[in-house]
């Protein structure tokens, strides 16, 4: 769902089931709609890491479940924000840094850890709350778009 204003559309929501394939299909909607909204490239690709990172933590807390990934232009930037059913509280927790002492196969599970870190580091802004059931966890990058009405024509 695109939601629209006189100014066109502002925000769009997709919702999953929550499943591995969810954070690669969200990055590609997260890279379309930020290049649709004129983003500058850095805040793409920051919006397409924060997008996956969140919806990464929503599959693992709720796999099988529904969550919804909602994109919003706010005032200085994007809003990205991951809901899903599971209320508990996001925690960071500390990645494994131990190098292996023996063979790692290729379809070992990523130990994890770094993914509210970088959020962290990305975003201007960044929680979460309460809702419906579940939880919305959410971070804000700053950014004006690089296209527009706000860019064009001569500087005063």
């Amino acid at each position: 769902m695109i939601e629209e204003t006189s100014a066109g559309p502002t925000a769009l929501r997709r919702g999953f089931l929550a499943a591995p394939e969810v954070v690669a299909q969200g990055r590609l909607i997260v890279e379309a709609q930020a290049l649709q909204w004129g983003l500058p490239k850095t805040t793409v690709d920051d919006a397409i890491l924060v997008a996956s990172e969140l919806l990464t933590n929503a599959v693992r807390a709720t796999r099988g479940q529904p969550v919804t990934l909602r994109l919003a232009l706010v005032p200085d930037g994007l809003r990205i924000e991951v809901w899903d059913t599971s209320p508990e509280k996001p925690e960071p927790s500390a990645p494994d840094l131990t190098m292996p002492t023996c063979h790692v196969p290729e379809d070992a599970p990523d130990p994890g850890g770094w993914g509210l870190s970088l959020i962290a580091t990305l975003a201007e802004e960044h929680g979460w709350h309460p809702e419906h059931d579940g939880k919305s966890v959410w971070a804000v990058l700053r950014a004006l778009p690089t296209n527009g009405p706000e860019t064009q024509g001569d500087a005063p």
